[in-house]
This record gives structure tokens, C-alpha cells and sequence, in this order.
């Protein structure tokens, strides 16, 4: 499904572009009336999310005109204009739905989902194609019982190919409907992506041709025999915007992905901060021109809007308060100076605050810490009070169900004490234990034993034990805790991705960054020192084969830095022979996943390899610290 976006405030356009990509939707974005309007004009769009106030070309006016030529497009206005008035009025000009910021993004989706359902002549929820189920709400992919992991673009594939099952489509009908304008590939894109598809099918046990080549046309769903096996919508209930909910798991996804996308944006909203304060100081020495009060109402407007879709609801509060105050044509008595003054001073605390805790929060609890104490519940008691007085969370696992529960929970705590032995434990429970462990974010661990045999080490290895202390003391457990949680403060991961193909990039984007990663890409392996330079990422994630120079080569002029020598490099490649593993390893680098296994591998095999070297910059430092001066 393609969407329209129209909306002149570049950090909420691209807030809601990622909200609205992640759900697989193709989105264009225009940053006024006029560019919107052209491309309407040219592109065939299932909706669009329209901002009321916009130049060149309002909101209103956009709907109208839009309505006088007889496109029967869903519009869906966005304003942080909330008065009844206004919204009678883009109701009047042919809106479908109004909805004010600041808002919910779940609200918005669903808003989204409910317009797009009305142009549809059922009301859709899953759609079948033989032992083919595609979840429209989940946005789950099943085929018989088994779950397909697939890359947004090939569940766009899928999702076009099951809502049209009789009809050809060319790979530039493709092109039009699953990418924006800007991004622009070429059609052996699309081949790419159906094989891809048809592998993931295949492997689930679909049959080979299930997405059938229609010789110098293009691709189209091949029948099945079963008249029950016919596409068939499943028919779901109509609910009003406010009643669908995201998912628990979808919605910590989208704070994550905002929270990310917050760092490209902030500046702007500081600098409107600036603007109000400019006009705050213009108003109290009774200086205030036309222009600077003009440009301190946009930026009031802006931030009532822009604050609310990052969550920060008491900031846009006060913002639209300002608004207010600015907007009225009536002169700003010294009643309302003061008032004014008050509301931008409380507006630059609020943001200040909330500044502080989105860049915390960012990976949040993205390091918690196991801490496995082999059979001494009495020394497990004592460091927990311990930790607790250093104002550390502490949660007590005593079995693997315990531990199974924590990790359900939104948050782990910053230290989770687990009571089990390691002696009696066999290699199929050992083996679900590292999985649990491994689940992402992964948990560091920290074993203290009294017994520090080979066989106990071993098994200590094999859960992913970072630090293994023999027959420890309380003060001795309780300093290595809090040294580990001390160099592993919550950083944000920043991971330089670089290969050739656009796609790949966007592929891994969609990966990494709802799990709370900053992903930094790179297309053009020309420009690689000078952004290598610049980003100065926690990991380098190379593609094997590139233009101009190969990932070997970069791999090696990496090695050669010593300020570089350290930094962890994994190769993101389609090679899968042995050769291409020792070619890399021999190059410096520290892993290599193949992209057909990026689903299962690579997030697991990155986290791994950042928790490494953030121990062992933690460990080295240690050992800095305790060496005699």
C-alpha cells in the first residue's frame, strides 16, 4: 500500500515516515502543498496523510482540489490545530478523518489501517492463498506451519501479490507500487527481491514456481488446485480507531526507532526554543517586530506537533499554549508577558529533561548483567542488599522458569542474581539456558563459583560467561558487578554499514534500528575513511564485494590504523564457501554471516561482538587501574 505524506516540519515527516515504513508501507513524503500536489498528480496512492498548514499550499486547499477532479483518495488531515471549527472545515473539504497532534502513533495506525480497510470492498484481515497466510494486523507470514521471516520489501511483494492473486505485474508496476520516488532502483532490484522470496517460500515447503515468471510480462501467483485454496479474505470486525491497540512488542519497537531517529532531529527544535526565547527578550524590552513574532507562532506550532509524536506530551502542552498567546492579534498586555516568559521558561526545563532521558533511554537497559551464583544462595542474599544500596535494580531468579519470566518483562533489571548450579546440569538444559541467555538483548554473565574446575568452567563458557571469579568473597563479587556495570553504561551502539547495494542498507536498517541501534551507511566504498572518520562506530559491518575497493581491502586498511585495530569488523556477505570466511578472518576481521541467514544470525552474532569489546575495554581499563604508577 502506498501513502502520501505532506508535511512541512522535516522531523515530524521523517518520525512518521519510519512509523509508517516499519508497518510496510511505501511512503513519499513532500515538504509543502505545491510538491505534494505534483506528486499526487503523477504517482497512484491508497492514501494521504495530510498536514493542514503547509506552503504554498494548504491543507484545505489541497483536499479540495483534489476532491473538484474526482480523486476518491482517503485523506487523512494532521494538525496541531484543535479547534471544531477547523476540523469541520477539512471535513467539509472532502477529508476523510481529522486527527490533532499531538497524538498517539498507535492511534495514527490505526486511523491508517480503518481508511485504507474502507477502500477495500471486504474488510480484510488475513489473506490465503493455498497454505499461504499473511496476517494483515500481525503482520505475520505462515506458510502451513512454519513462519517466515521476510524482509519489508518482500512482504510488500507478497502482500501486492495476494491482494491481486489474477494479475500480472511488471517489475516496474513493482517499482511503482512497493518503492517511493526517491529511492529510484533499477528493475534487476526487483528480480533480487523475488528470489529471494521464492527461497524463503521453498525452504517453508511451498512449492518452487508458488510465485511464477510469466515470460516477457512479469510475476503473478501461480493457481492452486484446491478450490478452498482460492485467496479468500478473512473477514475481521470494524473497530473504531481508538479501540486498535499495537501490539506491547511493536509499540517498544516504534519508541525505539523514534528514540534513534531523535538525534538527527533535536537541533531543530532547540533552535525553535531559541526563536521563542528571542521573542520572549524582544517582548520584554517592548521590541518585538512583526517578523520575529511571525516566526516565534511557527515555532511554537511546530513544537506543539513535533514534541507530541516524540511523547513528550507536557512539552507540547506548553507549546501550544505559546501558540496561543502569539497567535492572538491583540497586543501582549504585561499580564501575558509574564505569562509568556513563565511558559517558555518551563518549556526549556521540560525539554531539557526530556532530552536527558531520551538519550538514556535509548538502549535503557540494553546491558543487563546475569549474575550466576553456583549453589550459595547465602552470598546471593547478601550482594543483592548490597546492590541495592548502590542503587542498582536487583531481581532474584532461583530456575530457569524464573529467569524465563524476567525475560517476558518490557525491562530487565540492572542486575539479575540466578541461584543455580552448574554441577548436575545436563547438556539439553545447558542448551535452553544459552538460548534464554542469548535472546536479544543478550545478558552479560558473570559466574562466581567455589568450585573452579575445568568441567565447571566449560559449562560457564558455553552460557557466554564474560568473567568467571573462583570461590568468591561478597566484597570481591560485589566490586567486580559494579566495575562491569560501570564500562558498560548504556551507550548507544553505532554500527557502520557498508555495501554497494541500497537495498541491503535499507534491508538492514528496518533490522537494526528497532532494536535500539544507530546505523550509520555507506553505498560508495570511495567515501569510506572520510566516514569512517567522521561516524566513529562501535562496529564495521562490510560487504565482500564492492566497486572500487573490495571489502578485503577496507577490512585491511582498517587493521593497519592502530586507533582502528580494535574495532570490531564482521562481513555481511553472499559468499558462503570456506574460502570467503578464511579470506576475511586472515583480513582482521572478527565474524563473517552470510545474508541469507541475516534473520537469525547477524543480530546475535553483532551483539556479540559489541559486548566483547566493550569488556574488554572494561577489562583493560581495569587492569590500567590496578597496575602499581
Amino acid at each position: 500500500m502506498r501513502i502520501l505524506l505532506v508535511e512541512d516540519d522535516e522531523s515530524v515527516a521523517k518520525a512518521l515516515k519510519k512509523v509508517l515504513t516499519d508497518e510496510n508501507y511505501v511512503v513519499d513524503v513532500a515538504g509543502d502543498g505545491q510538491a505534494g500536489w505534483h506528486l499526487v498528480s503523477t504517482f497512484n496512492y491508497d492514501l494521504v496523510v495530510l498536514d493542514v498548514m503547509l506552503p504554498k499550499l494548504d491543507g484545505l486547499e489541497f483536499c479540495r482540489r483534489l476532491r473538484d477532479r474526482s480523486y476518491h483518495i482517503p485523506v487523512l488531515l494532521v494538525t496541531a490545530l484543535d479547534s471544531s471549527t477547523k476540523k469541520i472545515a477539512g471535513l467539509n473539504a472532502g477529508a476523510d478523518d481529522y486527527l490533532t497532534k499531538p497524538f498517539e502513533l498507535g492511534e495514527l495506525l490505526a486511523r491508517v489501517r480503518v481508511l485504507l480497510r474502507r477502500v477495500q470492498t471486504s474488510v480484510l484481515s488475513t489473506l490465503e492463498w493455498g497454505e499461504l497466510h499473511l496476517d494483515l494486523n500481525s503482520r505475520e507470514v505462515n506458510y502451513g506451519q512454519v513462519c517466515l521471516n521476510l524482509t519489508p520489501k518482500e512482504y510488500g511483494l507478497l502482500e501486492l501479490f495476494l491482494r491481486n492473486p489474477s494479475q500480472v505485474f511488471s517489475r516496474g508496476a513493482i517499482l511503482d507500487n512497493l518503492w517511493n520516488c526517491s529511492e529510484a532502483p533499477g528493475e534487476d532490484t526487483v528480480t533480487s527481491h523475488i528470489k529471494g522470496l521464492r527461497r524463503k517460500l521453498t525452504k517453508a515447503g511451498a512449492p518452487s514456481d508458488l510465485v511464477k515468471t510469466v515470460y516477457g510480462v512479469g510475476y503473478r501467483l501461480s493457481p492452486v488446485d484446491s478450490p478452498e485454496s482460492q485467496p479468500r479474505p478473512i473477514l475481521g470486525s470494524e473497530q473504531a480507531p481508538s479501540a486498535a491497540i499495537e501490539p506491547a512488542a511493536t509499540q517498544r519497537q516504534t519508541r525505539a526507532a523514534l528514540i534513534t531517529l531523535w538525534q538527527s532531529v533535536k537541533s531543530q527544535h532547540l533552535e525553535r526554543l531559541k526563536i521563542l526565547q528571542q521573542a520572549t527578550q524582544a517582548l520584554q524590552n517592548s521590541d518585538l517586530a512583526d517578523d520575529l513574532r511571525q516566526s516565534a507562532t511557527r515555532a511554537a506550532h511546530s513544537l506543539t506537533g513535533a514534541l507530541g509524536i516524540f511523547g513528550l506530551r507536557s512539552g507540547s502542552d506548553l507549546a501550544r499554549s505559546i501558540e496561543q498567546i502569539l497567535r492572538s492579534d491583540a497586543p501582549i498586555v504585561a499580564d501575558c508577558q509574564q505569562q509568556l516568559s513563565s511558559l517558555v521558561n518551563a518549556l526549556e526545563t521540560q525539554l531539557s529533561q526530556a532530552l536527558s532521558q531520551l538519550e538514556t533511554s535509548k538502549s535503557g537497559r540494553d546491558s543487563p548483567l546475569l549474575v550466576l551464583i553456583n549453589n550459595n544462595l547465602h552470598l546471593q542474599q547478601q550482594l543483592a542488599q548490597a546492590l541495592q544500596a548502590q542503587g542498582l535494580t536487583v531481581q532474584v531468579a532461583l530456575n530457569e522458569s524464573d529467569l524465563r519470566a524476567l525475560r517476558r518483562e518490557d525491562a530487565l533489571p540492572d542486575v539479575v542474581l540466578f541461584n543455580f548450579s552448574l554441577t548436575d546440569i545436563d547438556g539439553a538444559a545447558l542448551d535452553r539456558l544459552s538460548k534464554l541467555i542469548h535472546q536479544i538483548p543478550p545478558l552479560l554473565v558473570l559466574v562466581g563459583s567455589e568450585d573452579g574446575s575445568l568441567a565447571i568452567r566449560v559449562k560457564a563458557a558455553q552460557l557466554g560467561s564474560h568473567s568467571f571469579l573462583q570461590g568468591p568473597t561478597l566484597s570481591a563479587m560485589l566490586k567486580e558487578v559494579l566495575e562491569v556495570r560501570s564500562h558498560l553504561q548504556r551507550s548507544t551502539h553505532k554500527v557502520l554499514a557498508v555495501d554497494d547495494d541500497p537495498q541491503v542498507l535499507e534491508a538492514l536498517r528496518a533490522l537494526l534500528e528497532p532494536k535500539g541501534l544507530q546505523l550509520v551507511t555507506l553505498n560508495q566504498p570511495l567515501d569510506f575513511w572520510t566516514t569512517l572518520q567522521a561516524s566513529s562506530p562501535d562496529l564495521l559491518l562490510l560487504d565482500m564485494e564492492m566497486p572500487d575497493f573490495t571489502g578485503i581491502e577496507l577490512c585491511q586498511a582498517v587493521r593497519q590504523a592502530p586507533v582502528w585495530n580494535q574495532l570490531p569488523i564482521i562481513f555481511f556477505t553472499a559468499h558462503s564457501d570456506a574460502g570467503a570466511k578464511t579470506a576475511a578472518l586472515r583480513a582482521g576481521a572478527n565474524d563473517l554471516v552470510e545474508k541469507s541467514r541475516a534473520d537469525s544470525d547477524l543480530l546475535i552474532r553483532l551483539y556479540d561482538q559489541l559486548r566483547r569489546s566493550q569488556l574488554q575495554q572494561a577489562m583493560a581499563t581495569l587492569v590500567n587501574e590496578s597496575s602499581p604508577v
